[in-house]
Formats: C-alpha cells, structure tokens, sequence
C-alpha cells in the first residue's frame, strides 16, 4: 500500500463524524479497502493482505481508548481486537460490503452512498445530543480555539468585557456569546455577568472561571 495517492476515503466518513465509532484499526482495515477497490485486488490476495495487515496504533492517549470502547460496546459490539473483528464492525457499520465478480473472485468494497450513524446505529438521545455538540464545536472550531487559548493565557480565570474577548480573539460576538453558552452548559466554565449570556452586550464585562476537573474531562487536557 505505498501508492497513497490511489486511496479514496468519501469525504462522508468525515462530514457524518464516523471517526467517533471507528477504532484506529478499523479505520485502518477501511483505508485499506479502498487501496484494494482502486488497485482492483481481490481473491485471496485482497484477503491475505487485509488479515496479514501489521495494523499499528499511532494514539495510545488511555482516555480515548476507553472513551472509544465505551462507544462501540455501548452500541452493541465487541471492541476489535484483530482484522477479521474490525471488517465485521465495519458490516455491521454498513461502511464495506463483500461480494463476488464475475469470476467469483471475492471482493471488498466500500458501501456507497456511505449511511449517516443514525442511520444504521441504534444511537439513543443521549448520543443523538453527543452528535449535535460534536459538530457544534466543528463549526464553532476557531472560536473555541481562541477563547480556550485566553482562557488558559489568563490561567483560568479572565476578567473582561465582551468586547475586549473580541478584539483579543478576533472572534464574532454571536460566535462568543453561542461558545461561552456551550461550555457553561458543558459544566467547563463557570460565568459571573449582570445579565444571560445571550443578551450581553459589548460593553458587558463577565468574570470567566475554568471548572478545572470538568475542564480536564471535557477537553481531553492533561
């Protein structure tokens, strides 16, 4: 597989927020479907390369694994611990389908149009609202960025008018107001203000307080 440029991972995989129910395996085994699909290998060569595959995890950090395994038992499943456990996950994912050619040479594919999780998964509310706010911080990304990154300059504890968050960070003061509403709401931060978040005005000055043990869980900082 050193031809990388052959490799086509729908942009679904991404957008769709998959990555939260692969395991670093399993992703892996599915990059790897999409080699054999362009490279056009199948028979025993497509099934020897995928259950011969030194699959290597690059993310060894303790608290995504768990988080991880918890997400994929919680579903159902075994967490995989070989290749032919993470090419079942990804069936019962629906992401990969195996059939035959014409000349009943097995083949293995990626499953297109790729389903959404809450498609195929039996992801319950709690989940559903986990999918929400995971793809609130991807388009809020820039604003949590500069907010955390004052937040922890200032070590946890800020001091400041809305309007001084927005020309320190350069962010818009809606995105402010909807950023500072989620951590609250996340349990990462405290705020002192003389009025809700949502009606702040530029000239309002908040108190801004790191929950540091709520701070740690949420944002993975060590």
């Amino acid at each position: 597989m050193n031809n990388q440029k052959t490799i086509q991972i729908p942009k679904e995989i991404q957008d769709y927020l998959w990555g939260r129910y692969l395991p670093e395996t399993t992703y892996k085994i599915y990059v790897m479907i999409g080699y054999l699909q362009s490279e056009k290998i199948v028979g025993d060569q497509a099934t020897n390369l995928l259950f011969k595959l030194n699959v290597t995890t690059e993310n060894q950090l303790d608290k995504v694994i768990e988080e991880k395994k918890k997400v994929v038992e919680k579903l159902g499943y075994k967490y995989p611990t070989n290749r032919k456990e993470d090419l079942e996950l990804l069936l019962h994912y629906q992401l990969i389908k195996i059939g035959k050619d014409e000349k009943e040479n097995i083949i293995y594919l990626h499953n297109t149009p790729v389903p959404k999780p809450e498609e195929v998964l039996s992801l319950d509310q709690e989940e559903m609202k986990i999918l929400e706010n995971i793809k609130f911080e991807m388009n809020h990304q820039n604003a949590f960025d500069m907010i955390l990154t004052l937040l922890l300059n200032n070590n946890g504890n800020l001091v400041a008018t809305i309007d001084h968050i927005h020309k320190t960070t350069k962010v818009k003061f809606t995105d402010i107001k909807k950023t500072l509403e989620y951590l609250v709401a996340e349990g990462s931060i405290s705020i002192q203000a003389n009025k809700p978040i949502d009606k702040l005005k530029k000239e309002d000055k908040v108190y801004i307080n790191i929950n540091k043990e709520v701070f740690e869980q949420k944002r993975f900082v060590i």
